[in-house]
């Protein structure tokens, strides 16, 4: 009997160790799953690392692109204005043919 005084199942030992081996079992699955959870923790990780890298490497590359657009803008300018000087050039040098 138990302390509510209930009549408690009679249990051999050979029950006992079958519960225990049932047991040992499931815990065992526990570790199995758990450790595959957590290697596949540790490769999300680094793929998330490696996202993070590629990131970074196009904040980085987006700011090269940045400067070579604020310096292409006057570039261009410049050579537009050499251009138009060179084809002034041509015109004043060869006269103004017809």
């Amino acid at each position: 009997m138990d302390d509510y005084g209930d009549e408690l199942p009679v249990v051999s030992h050979q029950q006992i160790n079958e519960r225990f081996d049932k047991g040992s079992e499931r815990m065992a699955a526990i570790e199995r799953d758990l450790k595959a959870a957590t290697q596949e923790l540790y490769e999300l990780k680094q793929q998330l690392a490696d996202l993070l890298e590629f990131f970074t490497a196009m904040k980085g590359a987006f700011k090269v692109l940045n400067w070579v657009g604020k310096v292409a803008k006057p570039l261009a300018a410049i050579v537009m204005l050499g251009g138009a000087c060179v084809g002034f050039w041509t015109a004043i040098k060869g006269g103004a043919s017809r």
